[in-house]
């Protein structure tokens, strides 16, 4: 099936056999290329559950392989060391250092509600290429130019939240030493090692969501049947894999990059997102087709015209109605620019979580 079109791409034409009055192009020629590019794996037209079956399992196994998940082995539960720990408004805030791959020390925020039942519904919360990283989901900062501290926000209505540092960044950044020699950050360092030795950047970062999402499991005080997902930015895409790929995750939002491939990718969005030959087989409402039936909120600012929701939101809208469950597709359109809101869809992933 042909890529997915839109109104906003200008620079994606049908090829023309005219002669040009210019020196050539190659940037001119993958535009044209790219007018027909077909996605081998997007999502069935029909609402027949054995064709969804099959086609969730193929391309499943392509986004695997694609992220190069199977070359990092078996997922870990870690076994975390508590680093910090405070007493804040409502919950137990600790920050937490555990090994994700041999020598590989991720970093995260782990907020525990005071009181309540003995076991609550957690949500994993990674954050976005934005100012503070881990600290800006989990600490509160009325200043902040990208919204709400949202695992603050969930552990304050009785989530228990793991805030992750994504691999690269924050406190995970390379040393700047290691900085001097390139001319972009930390995540174009790690994409051109991790590609040099034939890993994937995005798949290393879903990975360590992954071995969070087993350290939440196995907590007493976890309902593991009720785990969660919220992400801003580059921690929605992260969110919307994660999602896609662990069933684990029963309930989803998607703030400020929930689009396509065409509108953001094409045009040199951050190499993290880059994944080898992704578009050969999906675009992002076919990873969202992987999460439909469960539910999905999606959030987007009317000013945050970078990162357009439609037609995304649509396709997956039919989506959710080729498959019975209207209900379990949400959406907020904020009068705001690229940031968390929360102003519905905080509420509306703790009732899924709680209700589940």
């Amino acid at each position: 099936m042909k890529r997915i079109t839109h109104t906003n791409s200008p620079l994606i034409e049908a090829p023309s056999s005219e002669p040009l009055n210019e020196l050539p192009s190659t940037l001119r020629y993958m535009n044209t290329r790219y007018f027909d590019y077909e996605r081998e794996l997007a999502h069935p037209k029909t609402s027949d559950p054995d064709t969804w079956k099959k086609w969730r399992s193929d391309l499943r196994r392509r986004l695997r392989q694609t992220l190069r998940l199977d070359t990092m082995g078996n997922v870990p539960t870690p076994s975390p060391q508590v680093l910090e720990e405070s007493q804040e408004d409502g919950y137990r805030r600790y920050k937490l250092a555990y090994e994700t791959l041999p020598n590989n020390w991720a970093r995260a925020f782990l907020l525990v509600p005071d009181g309540g039942p003995k076991r609550k519904p957690a949500a994993i919360c990674p954050h976005g290429h934005v100012p503070g990283c881990m600290r800006g989901v989990a600490i509160p900062d009325p200043d902040s130019p990208v919204g709400v501290a949202y695992g603050h926000e969930l552990a304050q209505r009785g989530v228990i939240v793991l805030a992750p540092e994504s691999a690269g960044m924050g406190e995970r950044q390379p040393a700047s030493e290691h900085q001097k020699h390139i001319h972009a950050g930390a995540c174009f360092l790690l994409w051109t090692r991790l590609n040099h030795m034939g890993m994937d950047l995005t798949g290393l970062r879903i990975f360590e969501l992954m071995a969070g999402l087993n350290l939440l499991q196995s907590r007493d005080d976890v309902i593991s049947s009720r785990i969660g997902a919220a992400g801003l930015s580059g921690g929605c895409w992260l969110s919307q894999v994660l999602t896609a790929l662990d069933s684990r995750v029963k309930a989803c939002i998607l703030s400020g990059f929930f689009t396509t491939f065409p509108q953001t990718i094409w045009y040199c969005h951050c190499i993290c997102h880059h994944p080898f030959g992704i578009g050969q087989y999906c675009d992002m409402p076919d990873i969202s087709a992987l999460i439909a039936p469960r539910p999905l909120f999606v959030e987007s600012g009317v000013q945050d015209l970078d990162y357009p929701h439609q037609p995304a939101f649509d396709m997956t809208q039919r989506i959710y109605e080729q498959l019975a469950a209207p209900e379990n597709v949400g959406l907020h359109r904020y009068d705001g620019g690229h940031m968390f809101h929360g102003g519905e869809s905080i509420p509306w992933l703790v009732d899924r979580l709680k209700g589940l």
